[in-house]
């Protein structure tokens, strides 16, 4: 599958190319029909000799309708630049080159249409006229092809010119999504979306979500180049037929994902690439749209580190958008002004959600970098930022290698400190450290510090390597249902919980590790039941009563590694 975009001025021919080339007329508005002008996004699709499906999309060439343009250009593996060979290189086949090159396309064919109506020594000097723009370009080794709608020989080699560079090996990333260009309702089908599917397969009953409203429905069917299909491959044109939401709640510039994949976002960090031709600088003043995927956005413009952008110089710069989206770092956009109409500049995002001010600000696309500005961060934060399912440094957290050697020594630090304090003061409480010091503390090798009870000790201070009474073990033996402490001395029984082998949870003592061998347990308990267990699940696991069960419990609370909600827990940060 390769999605090619055509791009040229406005009756050079294009949507007629794309009939000749698969048999359908992509203009389907009855104005279109009417005026012989495309107005709005065209679909079309053929075979290559070698079986590859080339998808076209047919654009608009006035520079009236160049936002539907925009809306079908992202997302494209290589273009048909169309020319005119009695008119040449023209106003919108600049912008439309322009646009091409901005979002990062790569390849392309050149069709020189209604090369009959020229003789030998014009088309040679058409085609020369069109080199000269290419000179230096992204297409400047692109085949141009002599075409002619009406000659069917060079419509088959523009055909086979285009499948030669046609196949595209399309990396599959996890989160997979569509700009909608279309939405309509159809009798007895109900909703239905199209675009061009990015990133990763979908498949029909699978749940997704609208944003940015936020709209939740499910994939009723799914159709590809006019075949219905259970799985749609990254880089298929398809259309979703989405069952639960109204079609009046979705527009063009929507996104249709998974739930719980994306952040919304109307804060960007990205870098922008003024056009080398433009009549004067970028500055913040103007009024400024984005075209990301099908979507235009209003934004506001404030430069980083510079005060203007010179034409064809490069800069870093904060979009405050109008209303928030659904994108990747790395995603590609245009930049116009309105007040002058011209496109300006094009850029790539950098960071969805910057954390430092602008005075402050150096973005850069880098997972290092990202975690170097934050310190710490959840795999899952990172996932809906980036889209990277990152290995956590310890449980579902992810350092950055400075806070983690910070933090550390901080801990480190407050350990020493206790050396000369007595043993029932020794150790530090994890749930009473500030979040980034108790994962960091979890980091520590066995020879570097230990935690016992959920606390943390330097090895060698340890309650488990000082020698322990006898009675202790008693203790350790009944695990969760412990001897009754009337008959021991509540004094011996006082120490043993100050040098912290024992734990008195209201006047129940039980051997510090129970509360380790119960958060086993739990753990276990709520991968079972994810939407939370009851006390009577734990009771019944831990083969134990009511009596002891309640109060491992509340204790597993305060330590953050459950929570209660209502008459069930669920699991808690410290998990």
């Amino acid at each position: 599958m390769t999605l090619i975009a055509t791009a040229g001025h406005v009756d050079h021919g294009k949507t007629s190319l794309v009939e000749a080339l698969t048999g359908t007329n992509t203009d389907r508005l009855e104005e279109e029909k009417r005026r012989g002008l495309t107005i709005d996004l065209g679909f079309a699709h053929s075979l290559g000799s070698n079986g590859e499906v080339l998808s076209f999309i047919d654009v608009p060439g006035h520079v009236r309708f160049l936002r539907n343009m925009l809306a079908g250009v992202g997302g494209i593996d290589m273009c048909l630049l169309v020319v005119d060979a009695r008119e040449g290189w023209m106003p919108q086949t600049q912008e439309h080159f322009d646009i091409l090159r901005l979002l990062g396309v790569q390849r392309g064919v050149v069709a020189l249409t209604k090369s009959d109506l020229l003789s030998d020594h014009e088309r040679e000097e058409a085609r020369l006229l069109v080199e000269m723009q290419l000179e230096n370009t992204f297409l400047s080794n692109a085949t141009i092809v002599e075409t002619s709608i009406h000659h069917a020989a060079s419509i088959d080699l523009l055909r086979q010119t285009i499948a030669n560079i046609a196949h595209v090996d399309r990396p599959v990333k996890s989160r997979p999504r569509i700009w909608i260009d279309r939405v309509f309702s159809l009798a007895g089908v109900g909703t239905v979306v199209t675009g061009t599917l990015l990133d990763a397969p979908l498949t029909v009953g699978t749940d997704i979500t609208i944003l940015p409203a936020g709209h939740k429905g499910r994939i009723r069917q799914l159709h590809s180049h006019n075949q219905e299909v259970e799985t749609c491959q990254p880089g298929s044109r398809v259309a979703v037929n989405v069952h639960g939401i109204s079609h009046n709640d979705i527009n063009r510039g929507d996104v249709l994902v998974l739930p719980q994949q994306w952040m919304l976002s109307n804060t960007l960090d990205v870098e922008l690439n003024a056009l080398p031709y433009l009549a004067h600088s970028i500055t913040r003043r103007g009024h400024f749209l984005m075209y990301i995927g099908s979507d235009e956005i209003e934004v506001s413009l404030r430069l980083i580190q510079a005060e203007s952008i010179a034409p064809g110089a490069a800069a870093k710069a904060r979009l405050y958008l109008q209303h928030p989206i659904a994108v990747a770092p790395q995603d590609k956009f245009i930049l116009r002004e309105t007040g002058r109409d011209e496109t300006i500049a094009g850029g790539i995002v950098l960071d969805i959600d910057p954390v430092l001010r602008l005075t402050k600000a150096d973005p850069q696309y880098d997972l290092q970098h990202l975690l170097d500005e934050r310190g710490m961060m959840n795999t899952n934060e990172l996932f809906l930022r980036t889209g990277v399912q990152a290995t956590p440094t310890v449980d579902d957290v992810i350092f950055s290698s400075a806070m983690l050697t910070a933090a550390k020594a901080e801990v480190f630090h407050i350990l020493n400190a206790q050396r000369s304090l007595a043993a029932e003061l020794q150790g530090i409480e994890l749930v009473g450290l500030p979040d980034h010091l108790a994962q960091a503390a979890r980091t520590f090798r066995p020879e570097e510090a230990v935690i016992e009870n959920g606390r943390l000790y330097l090895p060698e201070l340890a309650p488990s390597q000082k020698q322990v009474h006898p009675l202790v073990q008693s203790f350790v033996d009944a695990l969760f249902t412990p001897p009754d402490p009337n008959t021991f001395d509540r004094a011996l029984l006082r120490r043993l919980v100050q040098e912290g082998h024992l734990l008195n949870l209201d006047g129940i003592f039980f051997a510090t590790r129970t509360l380790d061998q119960a958060h086993e347990v739990v753990k276990d308990l709520l991968v079972q039941h994810p939407d939370g267990m009851t006390t009577s699940a734990f009771r019944e696991a831990a083969n134990t009563t009511r009596k002891y069960a309640v109060p491992l419990l509340e204790a597993l609370d305060a330590r953050g590694i459950t929570r209660r909600r209502g008459d069930l827990r669920i699991a808690g940060p410290r998990l």
